[in-house]
């Protein structure tokens, strides 16, 4: 096998989780590309949240978090009050709409991951998911 094999087809299934879940989260009016759907799911698990530890969970950088958070909450999705721990700070809380919303990303998260583990068997699953560990590993120490 030739090593760039693998980057190809990591490159190809991301290409193709985007294609299949755009058009579902756009029909939602969510922004993708700016990451709404993370964002709504990681605030509907974990609750509010300031937002380093908002980007941090999202693996956003914060200015460009910033700017999307500013979208959402113009959209009703989310709102930011000042974080009574550090006047500089912004505490980040779904709205009801927000919510809402957050809860039907969930739903096609379930249904993405359903599709994902199709016809795999667990033990396979897990090889996988250790293999890209690794993976991942490899390319946070190449820095």
């Amino acid at each position: 096998m030739e090593k760039n094999n693998i980057r190809k087809i990591l490159h190809r299934l991301d290409l193709e989780r985007r294609q299949l879940m755009r058009p579902k989260f756009l029909e939602m009016g969510l922004t993708v590309g700016e990451g709404q759907p993370r964002i709504l799911n990681c605030l509907l698990e974990q609750g509010e949240m300031s937002q380093r530890e908002l980007a941090d969970a999202c693996m956003f950088d914060v200015t460009t978090l910033s700017r999307t958070l500013d979208k959402m909450e113009r959209a009703g999705l989310l709102t930011r009050s000042v974080n009574p721990a550090s006047r500089r700070a912004h505490l980040i809380t779904l709205t009801p709409a927000g919510e809402e919303k957050g809860k039907q990303v969930r739903e096609q998260f379930a249904w993405l991951d359903q599709v994902l583990w199709e016809d795999i068997e667990e033990k396979e699953m897990e090889n996988l998911y250790r293999t890209l560990e690794k993976i991942e590993k490899n390319l946070k120490n190449a820095n």
